[in-house]
């Protein structure tokens, strides 16, 4: 069977796309990947087919990030002119990979391929790493940053949503639609949330109850390591007590001395080690006894589980590997699903409350770094979680289900 998996997203986006793809293969498909041109390398390096789509994702972001952090509003307008032109690329360099797959499955913001997939009659699935997505009166959407609203608050922010998607992307995907010779779509929500599988555990993301029947949930799609750790920072872990690990990934940072002047400062006044990855906001200095600057990709599986805590931006990917090395976290939310991910990790019980980028500070800062580095309830509670969440193999559940799937011809 050809499976095409398509994605258009930062890193949280690609790895999981990265296991899901080489579990598939070991399975005996064929398989072929559209991602950003930033992240082809991860898919080449390991032989997996591949094709560039649309622009460069770390560069947009870096160019926007002035204008996104802790912004949802002010981002608005700019986000959606940049994915609205995305959006045009899909349904140029699309048609022919989706016609040539015997089924696909796409994630992050590949807003084209459902419909590219029903012209072609190729069965699709969309894959969300959170279930925040899926409309819910327990949660408000993941473009706004409060997440404990009441229940009537949520529910009129997802009509908003949905009538924001539909002013934003409907009449372009309506464009594109009437060329495929299909019907035109009244509500964009229904379209994009439809055939959905989340890749995310269920002890700390749970499906709403609103969640459509079909909608499956596997648990994450962990991306296996293939390098060991630096020797630089095998030496630092080996030379004092766990450190804790501070890094954003994939976020670009509009004031990148500022904030790695706040983290620096924090981590002295805390009186703790810290391994710093520099990410895709750049930040370099001279590493020390006390602090790390580790400048490469760092295999969270590897890493994570020799740590006495995380303190990160809050994507899927970096927060279910830190639950599942069982350490503690602090959540620095700068956008979207982050905010989400904050609170569920303060409700529970594995970190303090999030402390978001564009109200960050030192002093605050240091003192939940220390509460991470000592709490005994916090240690305890993300120990606890750990142990389900290590006993279970998110990405062989997704190939289960989706070559079953394609078994049944659902």
């Amino acid at each position: 069977m050809k499976i095409l998996l398509v994605t258009y997203g930062s890193t949280g986006d690609v790895r999981p796309l990265l296991a899901l793809g080489l579990a598939l293969r070991k399975r005996g498909q064929h398989v072929r990947v559209c991602a950003p041109p930033d992240s082809g390398h991860l898919f080449t390096d390991v032989g997996l087919s591949y094709a560039p789509l649309g622009s460069d994702v770390r560069q947009m972001m870096a160019a926007l990030a002035g204008r996104i952090v802790g912004r949802p509003l002010a981002a608005a307008a700019p986000m959606t002119r940049l994915l609205r032109r995305e959006l045009e690329f899909q349904f140029q360099q699309l048609p022919a990979e989706v016609a040539a797959a015997d089924r696909v499955l796409c994630s992050g913001l590949a807003l084209a391929v459902p419909s590219l997939a029903e012209a072609c009659g190729v069965p699709y699935h969309y894959a969300v790493s959170l279930p925040v997505l899926l409309p819910s009166r327990r949660h408000a959407p993941p473009t706004v940053p409060w997440q404990r609203l009441p229940p009537f608050c949520n529910l009129m922010l997802w009509q908003w949503a949905g009538i924001l998607l539909d002013l934003g992307y409907r009449s372009l995907i309506n464009r594109y639609r009437r060329r495929l010779g299909l019907r035109p779509l009244k509500r964009v929500m229904s379209h994009l949330t439809a055939n959905m599988v989340v890749a995310a555990d269920r002890e700390l993301a749970p499906l709403p109850p609103e969640a459509p029947s079909d909608c499956h949930q596997t648990g994450y799609w962990h991306a296996p390591s293939r390098t060991p750790l630096p020797v630089a920072l095998e030496r630092f872990l080996d030379k004092g007590p766990r450190p804790l690990y501070v890094g954003f990934g994939s976020m670009g940072d509009p004031q990148p001395r500022r904030t790695l002047s706040i983290l620096r400062q924090a981590a002295r006044r805390a009186g703790l080690r810290t391994v710093i990855q520099s990410g895709w906001a750049g930040w370099r200095f001279a590493s020390d006894d006390t602090c790390l600057c580790a400048t490469e990709d760092l295999p969270h599986d590897r890493l994570f589980p020799r740590l006495a805590g995380a303190v990160h931006h809050g994507g899927a990917g970096t927060t279910l590997a830190a639950a599942r090395a069982g350490i503690p976290q602090v959540i620095v939310p700068h956008l979207l699903d982050q905010y989400y991910w904050g609170q569920r990790i303060l409700e529970k019980g594995l970190g303090p409350r999030p402390l978001p980028k564009n109200r960050l500070q030192a002093g605050r800062l240091a003192h939940a770094m220390g509460r991470i580095a000592s709490s005994p309830r916090l240690g305890r509670n993300a120990r606890a979680l750990s142990t389900p969440l290590q006993q279970r193999n998110g990405v062989q559940e997704a190939v289960r289900w989706l070559t079953g799937c394609a078994s049944l011809g659902c």
